[in-house]
């Protein structure tokens, strides 16, 4: 496909390997994703991709429909079809999101692209390689332009987005996406994507497409469950006391060294994430090992409770005599 860019084509539909068994076919129809009623001379500005043993070899289109195009007598190999690039077209869209379980907070990955199922699966699967999980929802109704910048935006206080504008374009191998963060996120929101239309004279973005994502569509994200909750010890204190590991923080970074086992057990309760885990490992002091994590305690008693468990468990000496002190 992207040898096809050199000679003036773009991508207009998925790249389909078909096998005839027994008999021969007359004709296929291959699928597109282009929105064919701004352009003229449809027929001249289609071609289907015909990618032989000896090279790539252009077809002729005999007929383009609302979401097909038609090649005659076909000698099947790879086959996809393409248009020319002159035209800024608008094509059909999918959008893809995906949340990070385990969290106390709120982290989507949100992914614009073409309605190419083998770039769906791609998605999928490097999304799944990092513990990310789905959330279906339906796929924008309109049209998109290529070569257009969107911005995502979250109907919530709290949330921040980046990058701010991406453009569509024909991504085939590492499509970029929208992060959403949303701290503690205690309701429902509509995530919404907006297009500035440059021909209009206020040029004010407008909605695409909007969805309500709701608390049970990623359910398995929110407050880490605290230590007590399933039986270990807890920090009890007065509701205005300070926790302990906030207490003794400075003696804590100074004299906490087993930091291995308190570090896998962090990870284990999903207060650290596998990539914060390996950064603080990667550091070369016990103390600002101690620090990063301190860093990592999330707002709430939860995660805190689980470091204290943790400490009276590995650093069983320390904690003891940290609880003597007035």
């Amino acid at each position: 496909m992207e040898r096809m860019k050199t000679r003036g084509l773009r991508c207009a539909g998925p790249l389909i390997d078909i096998t005839v068994t027994t008999g021969k076919i007359n004709e296929v129809y291959l699928p597109h994703w282009i929105c064919i009623d701004d352009i003229p001379s449809l027929l001249e500005n289609f071609s289907v991709l015909n990618i032989k043993d000896s090279g790539d070899v252009l077809e002729k289109v005999f007929e383009v429909t609302t979401t097909h195009v038609r090649l005659t007598e076909p000698v099947f190999s790879p086959l996809a079809a393409l248009i020319n690039s002159v035209f800024r077209v608008k094509v059909a869209c999918n959008l893809l999101i995906y949340y990070k379980p385990h969290t106390p907070f709120l982290k989507l990955h949100v992914y614009l692209i073409l309605q190419d199922p083998a770039l769906q699966q791609s998605v999928h699967k490097e999304e799944s390689s990092f513990g990310y999980e789905v959330i279906r929802k339906p796929r924008p109704d309109k049209y998109l332009r290529m070569q257009q910048g969107f911005t995502l935006s979250a109907a919530i206080d709290t949330a921040r987005v980046q990058p701010q504008t991406l453009t569509l374009r024909y991504d085939s191998q590492d499509p970029n996406f929208y992060e959403v963060f949303i701290e503690n996120p205690n309701r429902n929101f509509d995530l919404s994507l907006l297009c500035a239309d440059s021909k209009k004279e206020d040029k004010k973005p407008y909605p695409v497409w909007t969805c309500e994502i709701r608390r049970d569509d990623h359910p398995k994200s929110g407050p880490v469950e605290a230590a007590g909750s399933s039986g270990r010890a807890t920090c009890l204190r007065s509701p205005d006391e300070e926790h302990f590991v906030d207490k003794h923080r400075e003696e804590l970074v100074q004299r906490v060294k087993n930091i291995g086992p308190i570090l896998d057990g962090l990870l284990q309760k999903k207060v650290l994430q596998e990539e914060m885990y390996n950064t603080i490992r990667s550091l070369q002091t016990s103390e600002s090992q101690v620090r990063e994590i301190f860093s990592c305690l999330r707002a709430g008693d939860a995660c805190k409770d689980i470091f204290f468990s943790i400490l009276q468990n590995k650093e069983r000496n320390l904690i003891a005599d940290l609880q003597k002190q007035k």
